[in-house]
């Protein structure tokens, strides 16, 4: 049976993980988008779920926390300027 009390908490920690990392491109070398998608790949092979003109979507929150994707690599992922789209999940501007 699921803890929601603990997904609630984990949820709210990566959003404030998000919410409070500055992106930091200056220091990322190469293409942001494809260093957060070889980061995501750590933990599954299902990296992208959707794209649209200019943004590609990433696992959902639910799948960050089923996953167990560390804080440090989601902060990796927030100085790369990824972000949580809609409160669902990761994305990236192309």
């Amino acid at each position: 049976m699921k803890d929601w009390n603990k997904i609630e908490k984990r949820t709210e920690e990566i959003t404030n993980i998000f919410d409070n990392t500055k992106s930091d491109l200056k220091n990322v070398d190469g293409d942001s988008t494809f260093l957060g998608f070889q980061i995501i790949s750590k933990y599954t092979k299902n990296i992208v779920q959707g794209a649209g003109h200019d943004i590609v979507y990433s696992i959902s929150i639910d799948e960050i926390i089923e996953l167990n994707v560390t804080d440090e690599d989601l902060i990796e992922l927030a100085k790369m300027n990824w972000f949580i789209n809609d409160g669902e999940g990761l994305a990236s501007f192309v």
